[in-house]
């Protein structure tokens, strides 16, 4: 039980925590709207608006906290099964949070495209 929670449950709470930051900084940035990139100053300008964020700034922490337990799990897990893992346990996460959230549309193309990544990390973990 502590090798599985050293490396899958570490590789999960990589992807939660990623998932949930990238998912909190895109909230903000629905918020503030394109950054426009007509200057340097225009761009600059905008960062510091979306950094005034308390919310941004601790959604960057998970974002930032996750390749380290992510790396707890590499350590005890082979990369072909922990990387492919991470990416699709993480693609979905965002699935769900940008469908349920943000109200985006899932198409039965991204649906099957899900499924194909869901099975694959199935295939490489058992392949092992």
């Amino acid at each position: 039980m502590r090798e599985w929670s050293l490396s899958w449950g570490m590789l999960i709470i990589s992807v939660v925590l990623n998932a949930l930051g990238v998912f909190i900084i895109k909230l903000r940035l629905n918020e503030l709207g394109v950054i426009k990139s007509e200057s340097f100053q225009s761009v600059l300008s905008y960062f510091f608006v979306f950094m005034k964020s308390p919310f941004v700034v601790f959604g960057l922490v998970l974002f930032f906290l996750a390749p380290f337990l992510f790396a707890i799990a590499l350590s005890r897990m082979e990369i072909v099964v922990a990387y492919p893992a991470q990416i699709g346990l993480n693609f979905v996460i965002l699935i769900l949070l940008a469908v349920i959230f943000l109200g985006e549309q899932i198409t039965l193309l991204k649906a099957f495209g899900t499924a194909l990544v869901l099975t694959g990390v199935y295939f490489l973990n058992k392949s092992g």
